[in-house]
C-alpha cells in the first residue's frame, strides 16, 4: 500500500484504501478471507462517507477475524480518532505500528491519539519513532511541530501562573525565545530575582555580565553563586572567566579542565561563547588555550581531563552535571508512574508510590542530561515523565526542547520543499515562542498566497490580527475562513468573541447560535449566548443559558456572571433568587480581590 498520512484527518484521503484492502495477508484464514475482505471494503467505504459509527462497527468485526491485520487496525484507529474517541484508538494504532515497523503512518496517528488523552511522554515517543521510520513524510514533521508548539503553549501558560514559573519563563526568554527590548542580562537578573534558587542562575547571570564588561555586577553574582551553588557548572564557568579577566590563566585553565572532566559538551558550550579578549597570547601554555586560539571546539576531544573518582549513582552524576555518563545509563522503569490527567502540567496527580516518584525523578534527571547534550528529540519523553519531581526545571527544558524541535521540523520541511507548512509553522512559532504576532501575519499571508483555499490559514491570520488589536482585519480573515469552511468552530468562536468585545450582541448571537446548533452542550457557547441575550434585553433566553451553566460549576472567579444572572432574575421579577445571585457575585468578587487567581475566566 502506498504510504499515506492525512494530517487533518479529512474524509478524502487521496489514497487507494479500497485497493489496498484486497491485499489481505496471512492474518486471515482461507475460510474467512472472503468475509474479511468484504468487511474491510465496507468499513473503508463507510469511512470515506464520514459514516464513522458504521465504519467502526464494521471494522471491529473485521478485526475479530484478523486481530493483527495492518489495514484494519490502521483504519479502525483512524476512524476512532476522527470520531472523538482517541483513547480507544490507541490500541489498534499501536498494533498497526507493530505490524509494519517500516511505516511511520500509524505511529504518527498514535502520537495524535496519545496527545489527545494527555499521555504526553508516549505521544512524544510515538512522533519521534514515526519520523525515524518515515523521515521523508512532510506530514509527520508537521504533526510533530504542531505537538511541540502546543505543548510549548500549554506549559508556558502554566509557568506564568506562579512566581517561580515566571522566573523560568524569563530565563527561557534570555535564551532568545522571545522578541522584546530587554537584554539577556536584564532577563537573567529578573529571573534570578524572581527565583534565586534556580540551578546555576547566579553563575549564568555573572557570565553574561562579565561578557558585557559589567565587572562589579559579575563579581557580586560570583559571590552569590559561591555561597548558594558552589558546585554548579555555571559557577565554575564564571570563576574561570573572572580568573582569565584578572590574567590568572592557570586558575582559569584549571576551572575549565574541571568543567570538561564533568562534561565535554558543557565545556564545548563554554568555549564556543568564550570572549576572544580572554584568550591568552601564544606565550601562555595549555591545551585549552591552544584550542581557544584556534577557535576550535573539535580539538577539545583530544584533551586528557583530570581523573578522580566518578560517582556511580545517577543522583550524584546529576548533581555533578556529568551529562554524558548519566545519559549512557540504562533507562529507568516507567512502571508504577502515572501520567497526569488533563489540567496543570506542573501540578500532576501523585505517583502511585514512593517507588513511582523515585522512577519519575530518575526520568527527569535522564531528560535533563539528554537536553544538555542537545538531544532534544530523545529528551522530551523522559522530561514529560519527570515533570512532577522536576517541577520548573523540567518545564524549562521541555520548553527549550519543544521550541528547538519545532525549529528542526521547520528546517526539515523546508528541505522537503513544503513551503506552505514552513510559512504556517514559522507563523505559529512567531506567535507562540517569540510573541511576535505582527511578523506572524506576514508568514500566514505568504502561506495563504500559496494555498488560498486553506481555511485554517485564514483562521490563524485572524487570530494573529486579533492579538494585535486589529479587529477589522481579524474579522475579514475570519470571514474568509468561514466562507471556505462554514463549520469551523474556532472561527465561529473568534467572530463571536470579536462581536462581544465590540458590544455587537446581536451580531454575536448569529455566530453563537450556529455554534449551539453544532454542539448544544458547549459550556462556553451557552454562557456567551446568555450574556448576549442579557445585553439585548431577552431575559428569559438569558436565564435559560446562564443559570444551568453556573449551576454546573462554570468558572466565575470575579463574580461577573453571577452579577449578570442577578440582573436577569430581577427583570423577571424573581427577587429572592436575584438576591442570592447578587450575594454570590459579591462573595466571589471579594475573594478575587483578596486572593487574585492566576487562571483566566473563560468568559472574560
Amino acid at each position: 500500500m502506498r504510504q499515506c498520512y492525512d494530517s487533518r484527518m479529512r474524509v478524502g484521503f487521496g489514497c487507494a484504501w479500497l485497493g489496498a484492502v484486497l491485499a489481505i495477508g496471512p492474518a486471515a484464514s482461507a475460510a474467512t478471507q472472503e468475509d474479511f475482505a468484504e468487511l474491510v471494503k465496507r468499513g473503508a467505504a463507510f469511512s470515506e462517507k464520514a459514516n464513522y459509527a458504521e465504519a467502526i462497527s464494521t471494522l471491529k468485526k473485521a478485526r475479530e477475524l484478523a486481530p493483527r491485520d495492518y489495514t484494519v487496525n490502521l483504519l479502525l484507529g483512524l476512524d476512532l480518532l476522527r470520531s472523538g474517541r482517541p483513547k480507544e484508538a490507541v490500541e489498534p494504532l499501536r498494533v498497526a505500528a507493530e505490524v509494519r515497523p517500516q511505516d511511520g503512518t500509524p505511529e504518527g496517528y498514535l502520537g495524535k491519539a496519545l496527545a489527545a488523552v494527555h499521555e504526553f511522554a508516549p505521544a512524544a515517543e510515538a512522533f519521534h519513532g514515526a519520523i525515524a521510520r518515515s523521515p521523508g513524510a512532510a506530514e509527520l514533521w508537521t504533526e510533530w511541530a504542531d505537538f511541540d508548539l502546543e505543548r510549548f503553549r500549554i506549559l508556558g501558560l502554566e509557568l506564568r501562573s506562579t512566581q517561580r514559573g515566571m522566573a523560568t519563563v524569563l530565563r527561557l526568554q534570555a535564551e532568545g525565545l522571545k522578541s522584546g527590548p530587554e537584554t539577556r542580562e536584564e532577563l537573567l537578573r529578573q529571573s534570578a530575582t524572581a527565583n534565586p534558587e534556580q540551578e546555576g542562575i547566579w553563575g549564568e547571570l555573572g557570565v553574561e555580565e562579565q561578557q558585557r564588561g559589567m565587572r562589579e555586577k559579575a563579581a557580586a553574582a560570583l559571590k552569590t553563586a559561591r555561597e548558594q551553588q558552589p558546585q554548579a557548572s555555571w559557577t565554575l564557568r564564571l570563576e574561570a572567566m573572572m580568573a582569565a579577566a584578572a590574567g590568572d590563566w592557570r586558575i582559569a585553565e584549571s576551572g575549565l579542565l574541571e568543567l570538561g572532566g564533568r562534561s565535554q559538551a558543557g565545556l564545548g558550550r563554554a568555549m564556543q561563547s568564550w570572549p576572544r579578549n580572554l584568550v591568552p597570547q601564544e606565550g601562555v601554555g595549555g591545551e585549552i588555550w591552544a584550542c581557544a586560539r584556534k577557535g576550535s571546539t573539535a580539538c577539545l576531544d583530544r584533551i586528557s581531563f583530570p581523573g578522580g573518582e566518578v560517582p556511580k549513582q545517577e543522583e550524584q552524576l546529576y548533581a555533578e552535571e556529568r551529562w554524558e555518563r548519566l545519559a549512557a545509563l540504562p533507562e529507568p522503569s516507567s512502571e508504577g508512574t502515572m501520567y497526569r490527567a488533563p489540567g496543570d502540567a506542573l501540578k500532576r496527580a501523585p505517583t502511585n508510590s514512593l517507588t513511582g516518584y523515585a522512577q519519575a525523578a530518575a526520568w527527569f534527571r535522564r531528560g535533563v542530561a539528554l537536553a544538555e547534550l542537545d538531544d532534544c528529540g530523545r529528551a522530551a519523553p523522559p522530561l514529560e515523565r519527570g515533570l512532577e519531581p522536576g517541577g520548573e526545571m523540567a518545564a524549562y527544558w521541555l520548553e527549550f526542547c519543544y521550541a528547538a524541535e519545532a525549529e528542526r521540523a521547520v528546517d526539515r520541511l523546508s528541505a522537503l520543499g513544503n513551503a506552505v507548512a514552513v510559512h504556517r509553522l514559522r507563523g505559529d512559532m512567531l506567535v507562540r515562542v517569540n510573541g511576535d504576532a505582527q511578523a506572524a501575519t506576514e508568514e500566514y499571508t505568504q502561506a495563504i498566497h500559496l494555498s488560498p483555499k486553506d481555511a485554517g490559514l485564514s483562521e490563524r491570520l485572524a487570530q494573529a490580527y486579533l492579538s494585535l488589536g486589529d479587529m477589522q482585519r481579524a474579522q475579514q480573515a475570519a470571514r474568509e475562513a468561514l466562507t471556505l469552511d462554514p463549520h469551523r468552530r474556532t472561527t465561529l468562536r473568534l467572530l463571536a468573541s470579536i462581536a462581544m468585545n465590540e458590544r455587537d450582541y446581536q451580531g454575536a448571537l448569529v455566530f453563537l447560535n450556529r455554534m449551539l446548533a453544532m454542539d448544544p452542550n458547549d459550556a462556553w457557547t451557552r454562557v456567551q449566548t446568555g450574556i448576549a441575550y442579557a445585553q439585548t434585553g431577552q431575559a428569559e433566553q438569558a436565564l435559560h443559558h446562564l443559570q444551568p451553566a453556573l449551576a454546573a460549576g462554570y468558572p466565575d472567579e470575579r463574580g461577573a456572571l453571577h452579577a449578570t444572572l442577578a440582573g436577569v432574575l430581577r427583570k423577571l421579577g424573581r427577587e429572592q433568587e436575584a438576591q442570592r445571585a447578587a450575594e454570590e457575585a459579591s462573595r466571589l468578587s471579594d475573594r478575587f480581590q483578596q486572593h487574585p487567581q492566576t487562571s483566566v475566566d473563560d468568559h472574560q
